[in-house]
């Protein structure tokens, strides 16, 4: 493979402060890979200027947030007539890829029946800690695994997902499917193009040399759980399954597994965790709603 001769897209989503996002790009731009790079930053939020990203391709505005999917396929639809590419490389904005990044996924995206690759995720910067390393998606409940193994994450292996905040897809396999569902806000956005690009035939790598830091929950406030965070990945988390039988079995078990969340809330902060159960139950009751009448 002549990776001087490759082009990959790039498509950063910012959203709050323009700091992470500007790391974010700086490192993409540092990267010594050999592939040719076009950069897309999506700007979901309204408030990044021009003369502050002068080394993107294109700075795409949409302050209307049409959320982490819609983005993207924002940012590739301005990227896809500028070069062809061989995949496109999504990410969120509160990480920094690490050297060999580009290289690495361009390797691992040139067999045709791959769809999406990603690698390791190191949270938090001053001391990080191994965050994803490949999984699974556990089919009895709905719910994702996620490796934190050194051993998993030195090989290339076959994986079941690939998390939204740094995955790869070959374009071809990306426009066969027409990218993300829109119809996702925020979470779960990432499992529905995976269990997608599966359908088609396509299959999901893990690749050692796509490792990045992550300041996981910088953006939307994941990593205390916040009421946004609760009621966003309850509302999604049976969508992306097939068919609606199954989706019916999976309501079931999250309204049990979703009970189970709210009594231990209750009974660890009393009173003050009424924020996080009302987002809880307005997430699920929207979850259910969609099972009973599907989009």
């Amino acid at each position: 493979m002549n990776l001087e001769s490759t082009s990959l897209g790039v498509v950063i989503i910012h959203y709050g402060r323009s700091k992470p996002t500007q790391q974010c790009l700086q490192s993409v731009l540092e990267d010594p890979s050999a592939v040719e790079r076009h950069i897309a930053v999506v700007d979901n939020f309204g408030n990044l200027k021009p003369e502050e990203f002068t080394g993107c391709t294109i700075l795409v505005h949409r302050p209307d947030n049409p959320g982490f999917g819609g983005g993207a396929n924002a940012g590739v639809d301005a990227l896809k007539t500028t070069a062809d590419c061989l995949g496109f490389v999504v990410m969120n904005n509160d990480l920094v890829i690490n050297p060999g990044f580009l290289d690495s996924a361009a390797e691992a995206l040139e067999p045709h029946d791959v769809g999406a690759v990603g690698g390791p995720i190191l949270v938090g910067f001053d001391q990080p800690t191994l965050w994803y390393a490949g999984g699974v998606i556990r089919r009895l409940t709905g719910t994702v695994r996620q490796s934190h193994s050194e051993v998993d994450a030195s090989s290339r292996h076959e994986v079941g997902f690939v998390p939204g905040t740094a995955i790869a897809v070959r374009a071809d396999a990306w426009f066969e499917i027409n990218g993300f569902n829109t119809s996702y806000f925020l979470y779960n956005e990432d499992i529905d193009l995976c269990l997608r690009l599966q359908r088609n035939g396509r299959r999901l790598l893990f690749e050692p040399g796509m490792s990045c830091l992550h300041d996981l929950g910088e953006t939307t406030g994941s990593s205390h759980r916040s009421a946004l965070y609760l009621e966003q990945i309850t509302r999604t988390r049976l969508r992306p399954f097939r068919p609606r039988a199954y989706q019916i079995y999976l309501g079931a078990v999250h309204t049990l597994y979703n009970i189970a969340r709210i009594l231990r809330l209750f009974l660890r902060h009393g009173r003050s965790a009424r924020t996080q159960i009302r987002a809880i139950i307005r997430g699920h009751i929207g979850a259910l709603a969609e099972v009973i009448q599907p989009r």
